[in-house]
């Protein structure tokens, strides 16, 4: 009989099953329980695999995520309004999985406790994600629509503290009234600021 071995994947679909597999570890054990074994484990793959793409599970974790967090530039569609809407569906889109939802919380907490870690998600996910939403809201400045004095890293807060709290706490909907909602508070927190 010929000994037959099979070659552990390894190419690019390997290595989205290991990113899904590390979302799925934070969210069943959490930040300070996954490791590198845990994922391999679970991805049905070596450490080996692993390390061949990412050098430690703080570069692992933020590449999973970034992965399924949107982060996308907000298309100039001439229209303000139609461009904040962009904005605050891709942050609800980022809170709706139900993976995330479970994993968030446990990362939340950890991030405090790994600056490595929260260097990584700040820089392959939050920042470019704010900075995206950013050019939009500046758009609406430029156009005359939203007042010059408009604080646009507030605006991101309140909204994503919105959809976190609703997402973790309160169990409220995350549905397109409520989209339609924080869109209009920039509006009417505008016409505030510029009466």
């Amino acid at each position: 009989m010929e000994n037959v071995t099979t070659a552990e994947p390894s190419g690019p679909r390997a290595a989205s099953r290991i990113r899904q597999s590390a979302r799925a570890v934070l969210a069943e054990r959490g930040y300070a329980d996954l490791t590198v074994e845990a994922v391999a484990a679970k991805a049905g793959v070596g450490k080996s695999t692993i390390y061949r793409w990412w050098p430690n599970r703080e570069a692992l974790l933020a590449d999973a995520l970034a992965e399924v967090f949107k982060g996308d530039e907000i298309p100039d569609l001439g229209d303000t309004r139609a461009e904040l809407r962009l904005a605050v569906d891709m942050t609800i889109d980022n809170y709706a999985d139900a993976d995330l939802a479970i994993a968030v919380p446990a990362l939340a907490a950890d991030l405090a406790r790994s600056p490595e870690l929260l260097a990584r998600f700040r820089e392959t996910f939050l920042l470019r994600k704010r900075d995206n939403i950013a050019v939009a809201l500046r758009r609406g400045i430029d156009r005359g629509d939203l007042p010059a004095t408009l604080d646009t890293g507030l605006v991101q807060d309140l909204w994503a503290g919105t959809i976190l709290y609703r997402r973790l706490l309160s169990g409220s909907p995350l549905d397109d009234e409520l989209a339609e909602r924080l869109v209009q508070l920039v509006f009417d927190a505008s016409a505030t600021l510029s009466s």
